[in-house]
């Protein structure tokens, strides 16, 4: 088994976001640079997707993921909650990597070797 890309690293905005499904379940690629994560689409707080519109994560300043129900603030590298009703709790981060400008999950990567 060959393990399929979850994204072209330029499908994502510089920052950004988009949204992704992996294995049926809602998710999301933020980028900053040549840095991408990937964590579940839901806030720790109610289990809510943190976007309304499609695509749209970040705060206006593009610093840190924003949910769009509560407006509670993530650190985009790390998922932690440094404002709102859910603070010190993280998103669910999947681990990713980037190889020739595509994003993998790594256990696929690991279970395809």
């Amino acid at each position: 088994m060959t393990a399929s890309p979850l994204c072209r690293l330029e499908d994502i905005p510089n920052p950004g976001g988009i949204d992704l499904e992996i294995k049926g379940e809602a998710c999301f690629a933020v980028r900053r640079g040549q840095s991408v994560k990937v964590f579940r689409n839901s806030c720790p707080h109610i289990g809510a997707p943190l976007n309304l519109i499609p695509g749209q994560f970040l705060d206006l300043e593009k610093e840190y993921i924003q949910c769009s129900t509560h407006g509670a603030l993530f650190e985009i590298d790390s998922g932690l909650c440094v404002a709102g009703p859910c603070r010190n709790q993280s998103l669910k981060a999947k681990s990713c990597t980037l190889i020739n400008g595509e994003v993998y999950l790594a256990d696929d990567l690991e279970r395809s070797r």
